[in-house]
């Protein structure tokens, strides 16, 4: 592990992402990290379809963001549909009309609603549902739990402040950090076989829980199965596979995905991502706690 070398330039952080990774606990921390993501996503197919690839994983996160961070007396922080065009668009990973689809399909399925501003009714403000801020928060709580058994984080101080003030806090502190955020997820070339598809981080964590299971060996689910945990179809996830096999991360020697194997590379890959995940957290947690106690909590 002391052979990895991270280039921390994306984002200021408080604890950097190689003091997470050199930890005796990183890989429980990481191993439940994954099994808890995986109780919030698996069989929540049409929710992953809408949120769980990188372009539409930035206009999610910006969306709850410029939620969290609009300040109703002032027009230019609403939360609109240009505005989250704006910002998108800003970070180079969706066009407008990309942006307003997304937007459309989280409205047709009711995560996201649109309504007229009581004050000007010209103005039609994007708010986000109970259920889509409910999955945001329980990420959140996942993660910081995940900081907890590191002792590098404030995990205490955050007990004294409620859970929505922290996580709007959290999401709020999130705003200015939405460029970084996408050049952290760049920085991680390794994975976009599984960044790049739709659902592929689902079919990323199913590996490395599966793998994890087996004590770092192979996979044996096949293809089948996991098209059906992740909810799109077995030739996607041959797709992703393949993808993954050609560039090193993963070990095919089975017909129809029977015999997977990890290579040291894909754990190697996975541990830098999880190293920055908790850095991130350690950071929007550290803001977002100043932001609520300036005098300290």
């Amino acid at each position: 592990m002391d052979q990895i070398s991270f280039d921390d330039g994306s984002l200021d952080f408080h604890v950097p992402p190689v003091e997470f990774l050199r930890a005796s606990v990183f890989a429980g921390a990481r191993d439940r990290v994954i099994a808890g993501k995986l109780a919030l996503y698996e069989g929540n197919h049409l929710f992953n379809r809408l949120v769980l690839e990188e372009g539409r994983y930035l206009c999610y996160l910006a969306a709850l963001s410029l939620h969290s961070a609009q300040d109703m007396a002032q027009p230019s922080t609403w939360l609109t549909l240009g505005r989250l065009q704006r910002e998108v668009t800003a970070l180079g990973v969706a066009s407008r009309n990309r942006v307003e689809a997304q937007v459309s399909c989280l409205r047709k399925y009711g995560f996201l609603t649109q309504q007229p501003h009581a004050p000007d009714r010209r103005v039609r403000l994007l708010v986000p549902n109970d259920g889509f801020l409910s999955h945001d928060a329980r990420t959140l709580d996942l993660l910081a739990n995940g900081l907890a058994e590191f002792g590098l984080s404030p995990t205490e101080a955050s007990r004294s402040v409620s859970g929505t003030e922290l996580h709007r806090a959290m999401r709020r502190a999130t705003l200015p950090h939405l460029r970084g955020i996408s050049r952290l997820i760049r920085r991680h070339p390794q994975l976009s076989p599984f960044f790049a598809h739709d659902c592929g981080y689902m079919v990323l964590l199913l590996l490395l829980r599966n793998a994890a299971a087996s004590g770092g060996r192979g996979v044996s689910t096949g293809y089948q199965r996991l098209a059906v945990q992740a909810g799109v179809s077995r030739t996607h996830v041959r797709r992703i596979i393949e993808a993954a096999r050609d560039a090193g991360l993963l070990t095919t020697e089975a017909r129809g995905g029977h015999d997977i194997g990890l290579t040291p590379a894909m754990w190697q890959a996975a541990d830098r991502w999880f190293a920055d995940q908790f850095a991130l957290t350690d950071l929007l947690l550290r803001q977002g706690l100043a932001h609520l106690c300036p005098a300290g909590c």
